[in-house]
């Protein structure tokens, strides 16, 4: 379909959907990987409480992602990098609380109910935050940080 015809505008942003959301998850699993790594990492290698190391896990992991979503997901972004850099760790802390938040309350419900998971199942609790967040994400990401 050419660009200019009557029907592009219609189909063009879906198209432009079916091809960012799996490059976003995708790009979603390494910044996943990298969080759920370091958190890990952190509280079993140096002693960090679960809930603090979560900061440092999430700032790297947020670098990554801008470059990767950056060249990826949102390539047809025309912001200048720091702008949108700037605006992406904006909708990053925004995703923070939500991801935060929702890591916190599932791990403290657990602990309410009088279980004591063991470290090796922080993974799961940070991908449950994730999960929640990434909807946050990807529209703000998309609308403000990459302006698409």
């Amino acid at each position: 379909m050419k660009k200019g015809s009557p029907l592009s505008a219609i189909v063009s942003p879906s198209h432009k959907l079916r091809r960012q959301v799996p490059t976003f998850a995708l790009v979603g699993a390494f910044g996943f990987v990298v969080d759920s790594g370091l958190t890990y990492a952190l509280v079993k290698g140096l002693g960090v409480h679960p809930y603090l190391a979560r900061v440092p896990a999430f700032a790297v992991a947020t670098v990554f992602n801008f470059l990767l979503n950056r060249s990826l997901t949102f390539s047809g972004s025309r912001q200048p990098w720091l702008a949108a850099f700037l605006r992406y760790c904006l909708v990053c802390a925004a995703g923070l609380v939500v991801n935060w938040s929702a890591f916190a309350a599932a791990l403290a419900l657990v602990q309410y109910a009088g279980f004591r998971p063991p470290d090796e199942m922080l993974p799961i609790f940070v991908a449950f935050g994730t999960g929640i967040a990434m909807f946050v994400t990807f529209f703000g990401f998309k609308r403000f940080a990459f302006r698409v």
